[in-house]
């Protein structure tokens, strides 16, 4: 294939020695040859470090790395020092357990025409044998910023190929959030990106594993260190929603809080709920002084004696913000 430019792959790993090996495989199976893979460990305890001591061995396009100790934990830090490292025109993060059909490269990269930034394929959900595909269907019903916030477009990390230069003087993956890193960081992406900057493939290039111990299957359960982080999220969609005049996106972001903070009360995470009250009361003073100041105050009577209401949660919920 003629004139291939370097393609970027960052996988940050933690412990999937057992799950790597078949991600790698997928790697090296490309119909598209011009790329590197950079692996960036978050302090695996397993065999991983020999593991990819052989697949370096195998192929030099692969590069084994471990997260600087200075460096906060977690997989986003990973992600953001592999960025670093990277030298590829295009880049495309992908996790530790999913799988590259043969052309996920090559067709993302065939896609980018001039002005294009980013490329979305789409991908199947499977379980954790690799089995019972269902695929992800990706149409926008009004553009990439709303449809995604909203979760009406649905994509995870492994669904983008980013043009390098788009992420440039960038922020990336917030190294402190515990949940919805990839969220926060694409709806500060999408943000006011216009749709034809963007091209969607609707063909399945990936299988997105989903494991019952996971943090989507964790997340069904109450965490509040979770909850916080899309809490975080929410309040900074809830702002960008009021900044666009967008009623659809205020609405959902607004009644997402309201939720998230009645049931910090019912979980016992105060912390969580007197965060969500402060900046959800904060982002509405301006809008309507009258429903600021009653959400302000039942809601400190409602964080004071630790329990919440019914009436007002469903009341709050159905407010035009």
């Amino acid at each position: 294939m003629p004139d291939q430019p370097l393609v970027s792959i960052i996988i940050p790993t933690f412990n999937r020695a057992h799950l790597i090996g078949e991600t790698l495989d997928s790697v090296l199976a490309q119909t598209y040859t011009n790329w590197e893979c950079i692996v960036v460990d978050d302090g695996s305890t397993d065999g991983t470090s020999e593991l990819m001591e052989a697949y370096c061995a195998k192929d030099s396009r692969f590069q084994y790395h471990h997260r600087p100790k200075d460096w906060l934990p977690g997989g986003n830090a990973a992600r953001n020092y592999g960025f670093e490292l990277s030298k590829g025109e295009y880049v495309n993060w992908f996790d530790d357990d999913d799988v590259m059909l043969p052309n996920f490269l090559e067709l993302k990269v065939n896609a980018f025409l001039d002005g294009i930034e980013l490329v979305i394929c789409s991908g199947f959900y499977v379980n954790e044998k690799l089995e019972n595909p269902v695929k992800i269907h990706l149409k926008l019903e009004t553009f990439l910023y709303k449809d995604y916030v909203r979760w009406k477009f649905k994509i995870v990390t492994n669904n983008i190929l980013f043009r390098k230069s788009f992420l440039f003087n960038k922020e990336l993956f917030n190294p402190k959030l515990k949940r919805g890193q990839e969220a926060e960081l694409f709806a500060r992406l999408f943000y006011k990106l216009p749709n034809e900057h963007n091209q969607i493939i609707k063909e399945p290039l990936f299988l997105y594993r989903q494991h019952p111990e996971g943090k989507t299957a964790i997340g069904k359960y109450y965490v509040p260190e979770y909850r916080r982080s899309q809490a975080f999220i929410l309040i900074v969609n809830l702002k960008r929603g009021i900044e666009l005049d967008d009623l659809e996106v205020k609405s959902y972001c607004f009644g997402n809080l309201v939720q998230f903070f009645f049931e910090g009360l019912i979980y016992k995470d105060v912390e969580s709920s007197k965060y969500i009250l402060k900046n959800v009361a904060l982002s509405i003073k301006k809008l309507n002084v009258i429903k600021y100041l009653e959400i302000y105050t039942l809601g400190l009577v409602f964080v004071f004696f630790r329990r919440g209401s019914y009436y007002f949660e469903k009341r709050w919920k159905s407010f035009i913000v």
